[in-house]
């Protein structure tokens, strides 16, 4: 089976030049998509995953918003003439509710993208034929779980996240059928991870 895995598009302004009205930067992030979505027409992956913070800025004046929910759509569009997708939010402060809200308003009626804004497992059936279930962890809202353990150091912050996704994967692992090929996805950085950097993440704040 053949995935397509991206994230992180960070669809948005960015500080930098300017020209004709335009943000160079954002302009940037487009062409790297569609150079995105052109591989993906010559590899034709069974199924296409983009896994959060597609958006780059949770709130925004309303043009630019309109302009960049636009875009994203038009990118989604294209991917699904290849195989289906699903889009699941990232962080609260890059992917808000109300974006997403708007994507499946934009996206309705289309059967072959689907919108993920919560933890769930779906089963869904492949470019191939064939069937995946997906396991969805969105991106974690620290806010929440701060409001409800206040005044832990940021060690222990990072055990009571890090327990209460270990307990999300466990009850989702719970829901997924024997047998069938099964995919975690998840928005975080893992302690180990290389970044784009070269560096390793080995320091706190890691779920």
């Amino acid at each position: 089976m053949k995935i397509l895995h991206t994230a992180d598009w960070h669809i948005g302004n960015f500080a930098g030049p300017e020209a004709a009205g335009q943000n160079l930067r954002f302009v940037d992030v487009c062409n790297c998509i569609s150079a995105l979505v052109e591989k993906a027409k010559e590899e034709t992956p069974d199924i296409a995953i983009i896994a959060g913070d597609i958006f780059h800025q949770a709130k925004v004046w309303s043009d630019r918003g309109l302009k960049e929910n636009r875009k994203i759509v038009e990118y989604l569009r294209n991917l699904d003439g290849i195989c289906p997708v699903v889009v699941m939010r990232g962080t609260p402060n890059h992917d808000s509710e109300e974006q997403f809200n708007a994507l499946r308003t934009a996206l309705d009626g289309n059967n072959s993208i689907d919108i993920i804004t919560e933890p769930c497992v779906k089963t869904y059936i492949t470019a191939s034929g064939d069937p995946v279930q997906i396991a969805f962890i969105p991106g974690f809202d620290r806010g929440y779980y701060r409001a409800k353990h206040p005044g832990l150091s940021k060690e222990e912050e990072n055990e009571v996240f890090t327990d209460a996704i270990a307990n999300l994967i466990l009850g989702l692992k719970a829901q997924c059928k024997s047998g069938i090929p099964s995919v975690l996805v998840g928005h975080y950085t893992i302690a180990g991870a290389n970044m784009e950097s070269g560096q390793t993440a080995f320091m706190a704040q890691f779920e």
